[in-house]
């Protein structure tokens, strides 16, 4: 099993919207223009904004250096990994994984699955479906996936 570098979370605030904007830029806009026909700057950076300042944003930081963005809300009946972004030079290197695992070690505490939506066409499905998830619902756009715990 790889083992990832070490990392640590911090709380997100709103000096991170940067950071979000990058990271969406970086890993996602050729598919959104593939998925959607085109970029709207203007939406990206104002989501960016919103999601920096989200209260269960977090910052994943190597030795003090931001490399991605963690999102998880907690409800009544589940978890739902809302966003998970590592900039491109941090990818494959077991630190998604690393925070999957802990994501899916709490929801098993609590008893409650984990849910998540991720692009059609991405590579990232099959990530999820290594770590158990499975598809519940499928669009031409998303799949939707759960894992029970």
């Amino acid at each position: 099993m790889k083992t990832s570098p070490t990392f640590m979370l911090r709380r997100s605030s709103i000096d991170d919207a940067p950071l979000f904007y990058s990271v969406i830029d970086l890993t996602m806009r050729e598919f959104i223009i593939n998925t959607w026909g085109r970029w709207d700057e203007d939406r990206v950076r104002r989501e960016a904004v919103e999601k920096s300042s989200d209260p269960n944003a977090q910052i994943v930081l190597i030795a003090d250096i931001a490399v991605g963005v963690f999102v998880v809300d907690r409800h009544p009946t589940h978890i739902q990994l809302a966003q998970i972004y590592l900039l491109p030079e941090y990818q494959r290197m077991g630190i998604g994984t690393a925070l999957l695992e802990n994501l899916i070690a709490e929801a098993s505490q609590s008893k409650m699955p984990v849910r998540l939506h991720v692009m059609a066409g991405l590579t990232a499905k099959s990530f999820y479906e290594r770590l158990g998830f499975s598809v519940t619902e499928a669009t031409p756009e998303f799949f939707y996936m759960e894992k029970l715990t």
